[in-house]
């Protein structure tokens, strides 16, 4: 007969997550709080919120499903700031808390080339509408192995002005937004174990969109690399987010990115980024 493991949080529930790297046995309870407690950290390491701002979070095409869970989390913690939150998902995007109160529907400007593109579209058409409902504040929910493998794949391929996408804050000074990222330390098999048992990932239907935008399969190595070494080497991977910490303060200005894109608020040498450039030539 098996013993139940207890959580050495609370030693009242049930385990029901070993975390390998800190040696804990969490139940579902103590794992929300400790998730609750890491992107708090964030938000005030960062000084990403403030009291009565208006949030709009962002639920990205690229991280879907660890979106879901992200947004109990911060709904969560948005009490404590006695703020307003929005949720900005995407037009395909539907049921679930898809289709709540405060929702705001956002679709993409044409299919992206690369994942880059993606996210910057991403940002500028939640910008607009940030405009449309007095948000000053939109969260982006992207994950500690997210941040961590677009900082690997950029890195390789010398993406340099890419790399701007990995900063905890970026200001959008044309729809007067910041846009901030309070999760990027959370684990996303956390996150997702986390949305699984409290039955938020069941009743969503996101194929449509994933097969619509989400199509760069030279990415998903990166990922698929940087997820395998998250659960044997946790270490490497936050390391690896420092490391992108230190590209965007150090190594970028040296390079002349030192302004922020008007319109999607990643660093550039210019008044437009790249990709705003080619879309938006006329901004």
């Amino acid at each position: 007969m098996n013993e139940v493991v207890k959580c050495t949080t609370c030693r009242i529930r049930s385990a029901i997550y070993y975390r390998k790297e800190s040696g804990e046995n969490l139940c579902l309870q103590c794992l929300e709080r400790s998730m609750v407690r890491q992107v708090k950290h964030e938000i005030n390491k960062w000084k990403m919120l403030e009291p009565h701002d208006v949030i709009g979070f962002l639920v990205p095409i690229e991280t879907l499903l660890t979106s879901i869970p992200a947004f109990r989390i911060m709904a969560i913690i948005e009490r404590k700031y006695a703020t307003k939150l929005f949720l900005l998902r995407p037009k395909e995007l539907i049921g679930g808390i898809f289709n709540g109160k405060n929702t705001v529907e956002y679709q993409l400007p044409r299919k992206p080339k690369n994942i880059t593109e993606l996210l910057r579209f991403e940002r500028i058409e939640a910008a607009k509408i940030s405009k449309e409902h007095n948000i000053n504040k939109v969260i982006i929910p992207h994950t500690l192995e997210f941040e961590a493998s677009y900082f690997l794949s950029n890195i390789l391929e010398y993406n340099f002005e890419s790399l701007s996408d990995l900063s905890p804050k970026m200001y959008s000074e044309k729809y007067g937004v910041l846009f901030v990222k309070p999760f990027r330390k959370v684990k996303s098999y956390e996150i997702l174990l986390y949305g699984y048992l409290k039955g938020l990932l069941g009743d969503v239907y996101f194929k449509d969109v994933i097969s619509k935008y989400f199509t760069f399969n030279n990415y998903h190595r990166y990922l698929d690399y940087i997820l395998a070494l998250s659960k044997e080497h946790f270490e490497l991977v936050i390391s690896t987010l420092k490391m992108s910490e230190l590209f965007i303060e150090k190594v970028l200005p040296e390079y002349g990115y030192r302004k922020y894109c008007q319109l999607c608020g990643a660093f550039t040498r210019n008044k437009l980024c790249n990709v705003c450039s080619a879309l938006y030539p006329n901004a």
